[in-house]
Parts: C-alpha cells; sequence; structure tokens
C-alpha cells in the first residue's frame, strides 16, 4: 500500500501542475480533464493513507509515533487541500500566492514526518 500511496501523490503532483499550466495557457478543456483527474487522484491518496493509518495503529507503531502520525494525517489533507483551492482559486482570479507558501510548507512537513521520522518511511530511524 506505501508504493500506491507514493505512485498516487507523485501522479497527482504531476496533473496538478499539467493542470494549472493548462488554465494559465487558457487551454480550459484540456485543464478541466486534468482537473478532474487529479480528483479522482485525492480519491486514492485518501484511501491509500487511510489505509496504511490502519496499518499504523493494527501494527503498534502508533503508540509510539502518535502526534507525529496526526500531524502527518493533518498535513497530507492541508496539501490536498491546497492544490485544489490553488486551481480554484486560479480559475476564478484570486490570489494564490499564500497558497503556494502553504502548500510548500505542508509538503515538507509531510515528506520530513512521511520519509524521515515515521517508520516505514525510507530513511531508518
Amino acid at each position: 500500500m506505501i508504493h500506491l500511496h507514493i505512485t498516487s501523490w507523485v501522479v497527482a503532483l504531476i496533473l496538478f501542475t499539467i493542470s494549472y499550466y493548462f488554465y494559465k495557457a487558457n487551454k480550459h478543456k484540456k485543464a478541466k480533464i486534468t482537473h478532474m483527474i487529479t480528483r479522482l487522484m485525492y480519491l486514492l491518496i485518501l484511501y491509500s493513507g487511510g489505509d496504511l493509518l490502519v496499518g499504523y495503529v493494527q501494527s503498534g507503531t502508533f503508540s509510539e509515533f502518535a502526534a507525529e502520525t496526526v500531524i502527518k494525517v493533518a498535513a497530507g489533507l492541508w496539501v490536498i487541500v491546497c492544490l485544489e483551492l490553488l486551481l480554484i482559486r486560479f480559475v476564478k482570479g484570486k490570489p494564490i500566492k499564500g497558497f503556494f507558501v502553504q502548500l510548500a510548507v505542508a509538503l515538507a512537513i509531510v515528506l520530513a514526518l512521511g520519509f524521515g521520522r515515521l517508520p516505514w518511511g525510507l530513511l531508518p530511524l
């Protein structure tokens, strides 16, 4: 499930970037298609992340890393919200600079906790 989770958020970030540039280039039909596919990827991220969370709880590692896990879940949801709001606000012509900053902060938190601090990541504890 870890591979599905990582693959789904990498694909979601790529699709977000493509959607953003399509919207910027006034290719709204292509942008809407990629935006809808990005939304499907959000669902896959939520499913695989929830499954990983259940795995943490069932394996007994949750009690040792409860605070970090909760923060990572919250930051992961924050990333998804920022991605969606960036595209919506860009289409509506509203300011988006603050959401790019929030996205960078939330993504840094998620990557640091997911790969560096929590078990099942790539880096050893």
